[in-house]
């Protein structure tokens, strides 16, 4: 059995999968729709780093988040778009309808993950919700950096160093992954996937929490994010 965190990627969806009871870890890029609608009989939790239940107003969850991690950090966490904003063809079009919806436009960084956004939401249901979860990596990093945010953005050599120095306590083969990842799969993306496995791992021994109490969207979806 695993636990996984997933974090998108330009070859899609880069899986960091750390196997029970041994915590030894690999890493592959898998096709995360799939997952969801047929769950592979082998993940007992898996961790996603992309927003699950969407509103016609901002989440608690996102506002709570931000409160979480404070300045500079909260900037990290972009307000999740509605739906009807998925599937708008171009960046002016979404923010029109989102703040036409929502009363707020969306962020040129929302829209960037617009469309993973939009392969989760069409694939995930409430029955996954008993083994997928939201989560944030920034959320996550706080976490683990003992209830404090990261002081540098995670692109900024500074901010990849810390990162990585946190994960390697945790995984020791981390930087062998880093070398080794494939195609597609940016040193970042594979930082959030390994920190979402971690929080996986938390959700699994029953030691995670959310950063507020799940409110329910119009399809059933649990929306909160945990660490």
């Amino acid at each position: 059995m695993f636990v996984v965190g997933v974090d998108g990627c330009s070859a899609g969806w880069v899986a960091f999968k750390i196997q029970l009871p041994s915590l030894a870890t690999s890493i592959e890029v898998v096709d995360l729709q799939s997952w969801l609608k047929e769950r592979p009989p082998d993940i007992a939790r898996l961790g996603i780093d992309i927003p699950i239940g969407l509103f016609d107003r901002p989440r608690a969850c996102d506002i709570a988040a931000r409160k979480l991690l404070g300045s500079p950090r909260r900037n990290s966490v972009f307000p999740a778009p509605c739906r009807m904003a998925l599937s708008a063809v171009d960046h002016p079009t979404a923010s029109a309808l989102n703040r036409r919806t929502t009363g707020k436009g969306l962020t040129i960084q929302a829209w960037c993950i617009s469309s993973k956004i939009k392969q989760v939401d069409d694939a995930i249901t409430v029955d996954c919700q008993q083994w997928a979860f939201e989560v944030h990596p920034e959320v996550c990093f706080w976490a683990l950096n003992r209830n404090t945010p990261m002081r540098y953005k995670k692109k900024l050599a500074e901010g990849m160093v810390k990162r990585l120095t946190l994960l390697r306590k945790m995984f020791p083969k981390i930087d062998d992954h880093l070398m080794k990842r494939p195609s597609g799969v940016g040193k970042d993306d594979l930082l959030d996937a390994a920190v979402a496995a971690w929080t996986a791992l938390r959700i699994h021994y029953g030691e995670a929490h959310q950063v507020c109490e799940p409110e329910r969207d119009q399809n059933g979806l649990s929306t909160t994010i945990w660490y």
